[in-house]
């Protein structure tokens, strides 16, 4: 049996216990409703009210915790830790701390309040729109920030793999979230497949403005202009056939091959 830590919340009531006299955790299905209470809600609440700062948990209370319907889903627990840490809570494990045995957690900070509606819709995550996507997508110039390959473009080296175009965070929320910072557009940018893989939590922060001008000062004159020519187009100077060969290269298939039959008789290649 859990010894409940006493917290009261912001109407002034016992904090531990639900609407309908329940312990939140406890609780399966919204209270006033028919939706099923997630279970992220029912682990912050227990959390919440069950450990204090520092206190070191493992999975095996977290399943006893949230009932026999999760017994040994060790990765379901996993990912439902990995929603609280998206929203505040930091929850280091013996990846993070070798002081912790393979199956420990230390509660270091808690986070939102997952289990009530308004401290679950306050800390949301951004999640940008298709305009908003095809947007960003428009302002980075239709080329992965990272690596600069274009949608259906070969990487390097690589002629049968083709890059595939999405978006992704400078900086990861979970990140941001733990600074205190919003995330919005500005935040957004253009990424391949392959560069937007990696774990984001794992990818550190990008280059900072001093880190990024250190840099600069290095550079030739020549090199400084050609740069700024660069950043005011906001694009690496491409020429004429780069730009010609972007449009043709979103043609449809039938209207490629029509393309590549007026190029060989223009230009008397046959092959």
């Amino acid at each position: 049996m859990s010894t409940i830590i006493k917290s009261m919340d912001a109407s002034g009531n016992d904090g531990p216990i639900a609407p309908d006299g329940t312990p939140w955790w406890e609780i399966t299905v919204q209270p006033g409703t028919h939706k099923p209470f997630g279970q992220e809600r029912r682990l912050a609440a227990w959390l919440w009210f069950n450990k204090e700062i520092g206190d070191i948990f493992t999975m095996n209370e977290l399943r006893g915790a949230l009932g026999p319907d999760i017994v040994g889903k060790s990765e379901h627990l996993n990912r439902r830790l990995r929603t609280l840490r998206s929203v505040g809570w930091v929850i280091p494990s013996y990846k993070d701390d070798g002081s912790l045995g393979t199956d420990e957690y230390r509660l270091q900070a808690k986070g939102a309040r997952y289990w009530l509606d308004e401290d679950r819709q306050a800390h949301k995550r951004f999640a940008p729109s298709a305009r908003m996507r095809r947007d960003v997508i428009y302002r980075d110039g239709g080329r992965c920030v990272v690596c600069g390959t274009a949608a259906g473009e070969s990487y390097p080296g690589e002629p049968d793999s083709k890059a595939r175009l999405t978006i992704g965070h400078r900086v990861p929320q979970e990140r941001l979230r733990t600074r205190g910072t919003a995330d919005d557009i500005e935040n957004w940018r253009t990424e391949c497949a392959r560069c937007n893989e990696p774990v984001r939590d794992e990818v550190p922060d990008p280059w900072q403005y001093d880190e990024v001008l250190a840099q600069v000062r290095r550079l030739s004159r020549g090199n400084k202009q050609t740069l700024l020519s660069w950043l005011k187009r906001a694009e690496r100077t491409r020429s004429q056939l780069d730009r010609v060969y972007d449009q043709a290269r979103v043609l449809t298939h039938k209207e490629q091959e029509d393309l590549i039959a007026y190029l060989r008789t223009s230009s008397g290649n046959s092959s």
